[in-house]
């Protein structure tokens, strides 16, 4: 009996090019992404756009997948306010699409986001009922709600991550990073609270829950609620920044295209459940994050997350 098959799309974007080094040693793995692929192992990534009917089958065929991890998405949350067709094409309708056309015992893992939460309540929990502000909020509950009509057999991971990715564009811990590191004047709200996670924690986390052959809907975040100042304050202290050019400053006063939720973070206890890790702490993550500049991508990753060199093989009904 083979490995089992493994298809991940967004395979070059941050936590996808994570996973395709975490999975790729005990499951048979195959990427797509609009990118090239940009880490230090080989891997097999197809290249093209998922919104081609024509590409979607072309990925499916070559990769025949057990498990689909969906990390593809359009999640420039002021991009998606400024234009909700391109949003709900990307984060609802493509994911309905790709999920349609999945094999019957395939799995559909749908990475999510905090962001479907009205941010009225502290750590949210799997059972608490969303209520997104913004665009992209809905556009991804969207897409939650298009995997569970269309299979039984899903997995969806809501989450707020952070880490280093190929540099064609700069993620959010890498913006905030630079700006410490530069002495960059930068504004960090002390009312907008989150959990964050460091993106190779979380790609240890659903390596476990594979594993476990867990279903139905996860939180994965950071043990501690932070507001934006205190994350940038903690990532300042830890990488021996100043503070001088840092402004606190609120949300309120802010003109952003999408309001934001103010309070966002989430509940881990269930992933912790499933996976047996503890909920990680922020500053934990953080020293490693800033450990890990500019090693390469393998070197990051702990392939062995999941306790077994032996993956689970579905044979749902």
């Amino acid at each position: 009996m083979g490995r089992p098959r493994v298809l991940i799309t967004g395979a070059s974007g941050l936590l996808g090019a994570h996973l395709m080094v975490a999975l790729s040693r005990r499951y048979e793995v195959m990427g797509v992404d609009r990118h090239s692929w940009w880490g230090d192992e080989a891997v097999k990534v197809l290249v093209g756009d998922l919104e081609s009917s024509e590409f979607l089958q072309q990925a499916m065929r070559a990769a025949a997948p057990d498990i689909l991890l969906h990390c593809a998405a359009m999640t420039n949350v002021d991009a998606c306010e400024r234009d909700p067709a391109r949003a709900y094409a990307a984060n609802a309708a493509l994911t309905r699409e790709l999920v349609r056309a999945l094999p019957a015992r395939c799995l559909a893992v749908y990475i999510s986001t905090d962001s479907v939460f009205s941010g009225d309540v502290p750590f949210a929990t799997e059972d608490d009922a969303p209520g997104p502000r913004t665009i992209y909020g809905r556009s991804k509950l969207e897409g939650e709600q298009g995997v569970v009509q269309a299979t039984d057999h899903h997995l969806i991971v809501r989450t707020n991550f952070y880490g280093w990715s190929s540099g064609r564009k700069t993620t959010s811990g890498e913006w905030l990073y630079r700006a410490l590191a530069e002495q960059q004047p930068v504004t960090l709200f002390t009312d907008v609270f989150f959990t964050p996670i460091y993106v190779v924690d979380l790609a240890q986390r659903l390596v476990r829950l594979l594993a476990a052959d867990a279903q139905g809907i996860v939180h994965i975040g950071g043990r501690e609620r932070l507001s934006k100042h205190e994350f940038g304050r903690l990532m300042a202290e830890l990488g021996g920044f100043g503070m001088d050019r840092v402004r606190t400053g609120s949300v309120k006063d802010a003109p952003l295209p999408a309001p934001r939720p103010r309070d966002v973070s989430l509940n881990s206890q269930r992933c912790a459940r499933l996976t047996g890790l503890e909920v990680p702490e922020v500053r934990a993550g953080l020293q490693r994050f800033l450990a890990d500049r500019g090693r390469p991508l393998t070197a990051r990753v702990t392939v062995d997350a999941a306790g077994s060199d032996t993956p689970v093989v579905r044979r749902h009904a």
